[in-house]
């Protein structure tokens, strides 16, 4: 059984060939339009840096109802990643809005500046769901115990500890294993548990898999 897909922030990934350097010569090369170039704030971020890895920062104007904003591409390697992008004049942007200014910078400035530079765009999916998190035994374990528990008392009753019970030690013993916040999203988003429920489960997921890690630890 497959749950729905979670909107989740992208990951983009530019790789080189060659060096850094000609990766952000490429980029700066394809800045135009509604994307500028923010080359005082992007020294400012060098000048706080605690090494030598090297950072470019484009600001990308208000369009529709998406907020002026600053995408920030750090080094990574050879190559770069989008290490964040922050709205000017708002909180936030949220998911979608994220999503959105990272594909139109994708669009725009890196996929032109790739086929010039020799370099590739890694981007990850928009959506993701518990099997992308979880390993199967834990992902099954965690389906079960969801839709046999009672919602409005969370892993109170006898039975549905015991499910929670074995759904903490399957994911400690997992290679991959979701945190707390993607725990929250997929139990209120797809589940339907009461938000209230669903946190007090992930405070005591993460209580529980650091006592396991501690024990495990002790004994060896």
């Amino acid at each position: 059984m497959t749950d729905k897909n979670i909107e989740v922030f992208q990951n983009l990934h530019l790789k080189g060939r060659k060096t850094a350097s000609s990766i952000r010569a490429s980029i700066l090369a394809q800045v135009q339009g509604q994307w500028h170039h923010a080359l005082e704030q992007e020294e400012d971020i060098r000048n706080h840096a605690t090494d030598e890895e090297d950072a470019i920062v484009l600001v990308r104007d208000a369009f529709d109802d998406v907020d002026e904003s600053g995408l920030v591409l750090w080094q990574e390697g050879d190559g770069y990643k989008v290490s964040n992008i922050v709205p000017r004049n708002v909180g936030e942007l949220g998911i979608t809005k994220y999503n959105l200014i990272l594909r139109d910078f994708v669009t725009k400035i890196a996929e032109p500046a790739a086929r010039v530079g020799g370099f590739e765009v890694e981007l990850s999916s928009p959506h993701q769901s518990l099997d992308d998190w979880l390993d199967a035994e834990p992902t099954t374990a965690l389906r079960r115990f969801s839709r046999l528990a009672n919602k409005s008392t969370g892993a109170a009753h006898p039975m549905d500890r015991d499910r929670w019970y074995v759904f903490l030690i399957a994911v400690h013993h997992a290679s991959k294993r979701l945190d707390a916040d993607q725990l929250v999203r997929w139990l209120v988003e797809v589940e339907r548990w009461p938000e209230d429920k669903a946190h007090e489960l992930a405070i005591d997921y993460e209580f529980a898999l650091g006592l396991l890690e501690q024990y495990d630890q002790s004994r060896s």
